[in-house]
């Protein structure tokens, strides 16, 4: 069996804001949900099946 081709693709440009480095949003247990003036900006909440997407 040959091997597959090699694949030359062009290289992924990262645009320099988004290159990093990037601080990680890790989740955690709370009693409640914030409201919606809680956080600068606002926040809201939709409730979904595996916990609550902001």
């Amino acid at each position: 069996m040959a091997a597959a081709p090699r694949r030359t693709d062009p290289p992924v440009r990262i645009p320099p804001d988004l290159a990093g480095p990037v601080e990680l949003a890790l989740a955690r247990s709370v009693d409640q949900i914030p409201g919606p003036h809680a956080l600068p900006g606002g926040s809201r909440y939709e409730v979904k099946w595996d916990g609550y997407l902001h």
